[in-house]
């Protein structure tokens, strides 16, 4: 082997070796595990020359030596939870911690528990899931995820279950995550005419460098509904991958509301199937890289069944010299007529620097179908801005006004107040201090 080819090969060799330390035996689960990791490992990580990477550079990521994080404590409630009724769950460094997550009874007909817990008490069940799901289905970094994983969270509900407090998933990583990596695994099974409100919350501590590549999944029965707020506050140092799938039955309703502020890279990607007639998703979401964060979209709408529906608004705010990507993709398989679908990208640059490439997709293969797709990227508008500084506010003022407006079409799309609120704050002090860095 080459010099060349041997430096190539060296960070996925770590893999191997960190997964042979982690997991030993031949029991089913392990050698699906193994399957994951020898598919991960003959393809590695995605370049830029594969079309759904194009923009986004995985070469530092490619080139840490990250392993398994472990199990670790943390002392009590971090000041940035979200303040909620109903269930926590609480993952430190990938793991459940369960001194930090709530006790409360569950109502009838829902079932909350972690992975490690189901893992523990049916692994033969386990491993039949994700035989029928999983196996060697995905990309590349979810292979390394089914390979790698070790915690979660897992969601039943039952027919007919409504559950008004919503469940709220805590991923904290800490100083101990530095140089770790962890790949949980949150799944949501809802039944038939079912309902639920689910909160993901990503949050690390600054010093840290870590990866996150988590995989969320949900499988909504007929007329079931689930709305899902998906936070992204990494440590500034980390790298955070996350995919998230959804399965829709006839009438069935999912939307995502996805806002992305944290990590040094992130890439979100929100996958969609409609598969039966009547289902409908909405995907709302707000990425700002700021300072050299590079944060990355990548949605897939798929409408397989006919009488489908879905709308997109995704906003994008770049300052300093960040980068932001959005690739929105609608499909509408042949068999799918009567369907409507419409997509919007609507990005802000604050800076000469900044840069967001945006592509809108569809692949229409119906002829009967309502179809529309729209995409901007500009700077803000000089004569708002004027008008704002001639009413007596200074120019930082002003500009985090036409920020914040920009931003609220998207957050105002979020009915739960707490994370509404906390988001709002959040947006707030991050463009207050880019507008006192830019003064």
């Amino acid at each position: 082997m080459s010099a060349d080819a041997k430096k190539i090969a060296s960070p996925l060799d770590r893999y191997k070796a960190a997964f042979d330390a982690r997991w030993q035996g031949d029991d089913e689960l392990t050698a699906l595990r193994r399957a994951a990791l020898d598919q991960f490992l003959s393809t590695g990580f995605p370049t830029q020359r594969d079309e759904a990477w194009k923009y986004t550079n995985l070469r530092r990521l490619e080139t840490r030596s990250f392993t398994p994080a472990d199990a670790s404590a943390l002392d009590a409630h971090q000041p940035d939870w979200l303040t909620t009724s109903g269930t926590r769950i609480v993952l430190v460094n990938g793991h459940w911690l369960p001194a930090l997550s709530s006790q409360t009874a569950q109502p009838p007909g829902v079932t909350v528990l972690t992975l490690k817990q189901w893992l523990q008490h049916e692994p033969a069940e386990v491993a039949t899931y994700f035989k029928e799901h999983d196996q060697l289905g995905g990309n590349a970094l979810e292979q390394l995820n089914l390979a790698f994983f070790e915690d979660g969270v897992v969601v039943n509900l039952a027919d007919n279950v409504v559950v008004d407090a919503p469940i709220y998933i805590v991923h904290q990583s800490t100083s101990a995550a530095a140089g770790r990596m962890s790949h949980p695994r949150i799944m949501i099974r809802a039944g038939r005419n079912s309902r639920a409100t689910i909160i993901e919350h990503y949050l690390g501590a600054n010093e840290a460098e870590y990866f996150t590549n988590s995989v969320t999944r949900f499988d909504i029965a007929a007329a079931g509904a689930i709305t899902h707020y998906r936070g992204q506050q990494e440590a500034p140092r980390a790298f955070h991958i996350g995919h998230i799938q959804t399965k829709l039955a006839k009438d069935a309703r999912y939307s995502i509301h996805d806002v992305q502020l944290g990590a040094s890279l992130g890439r979100t990607g929100v996958t969609a199937l409609l598969e039966g007639s009547g289902a409908h998703a909405a995907l709302f979401g707000l990425f700002a890289p700021m300072g050299n964060q590079h944060l990355d979209v990548h949605t897939r709408l798929d409408h397989i069944a006919p009488h489908t529906t879905s709308e997109e608004d995704y906003r994008g705010i770049a300052g300093g010299r960040g980068r932001g990507v959005f690739n929105g993709k609608i499909i509408v398989r042949p068999d799918a007529q009567k369907i409507d679908s419409r997509q919007s990208s609507r990005n802000l640059l604050l800076s000469a620097t900044a840069e967001i490439d945006t592509k809108p997709e569809l692949e229409i293969y119906a002829n009967d179908v309502k179809c529309s797709h729209g995409a901007t990227t500009g700077q803000l508008d000089a004569t708002a801005l004027f008008y704002l500084r001639s009413r007596g506010l200074s120019e930082s003022d002003a500009r985090a006004a036409l920020i914040r407006a920009f931003a609220e079409s998207i957050l105002s799309t979020i009915d739960l107040e707490p994370v509404r609120t906390a988001l709002e704050k959040q947006i707030d002090i991050r463009f207050e201090l880019a507008n006192e860095a830019k003064a």
